[in-house]
């Protein structure tokens, strides 16, 4: 058995209850259920990561998927049996879901050709070679000089 979680980028066109609709009229034997983000998706292994595939090519760059490591309605982690309150990783999976947009729009981006992966990745290394972190014998320094 497998959990998946799938994520609607907030430009996404398709709704959580849209999105839920579709997994029912599929009519696979899977168990599905309805999110703020986007919905879970729980069944056989392979049958789920079929399903995927198919949903993420709904909405290429639009809807993300990702492995959750429990059940639907696993008593440690289902609000209901918790008396509410956000799940643990909730704000976490918020913050991922503000940042599929961004992702989304550089992946189109790189698929129309507009975008040559060397130059990102330049860039990137350009980034990280700027704030690089310093020693503490550096840091020190410089905290006496401030002084």
């Amino acid at each position: 058995m497998k959990t998946k979680v799938i994520v609607l980028a907030e430009d996404a066109n398709t709704s959580p209850s849209k999105l839920f609709r579709y997994l029912n009229s599929l009519n696979y034997d899977i168990k599905v259920k309805e999110t703020c983000f986007g919905a879970y998706i729980e069944g056989e292994d392979e049958l789920v990561d079929k399903i995927a595939d198919m949903v993420r090519n709904l909405e290429k760059n639009k809807i993300f998927c990702k492995d959750r490591g429990f059940p639907i309605w696993d008593k440690r982690r289902c609000r209901a049996f918790r008396k509410g309150g956000p799940r643990e990783g909730f704000h976490q999976l918020e913050a991922e879901q503000k940042a599929l947009e961004l992702i989304s729009k550089g992946l189109e981006e790189v698929e129309k050709g507009e975008l040559n992966i060397d130059e990102i990745d330049r860039k990137y290394n350009s980034i990280l070679e700027k704030n690089k972190k310093i020693s503490i014998d550096e840091f020190k320094k410089i905290a006496e000089a401030v002084k």
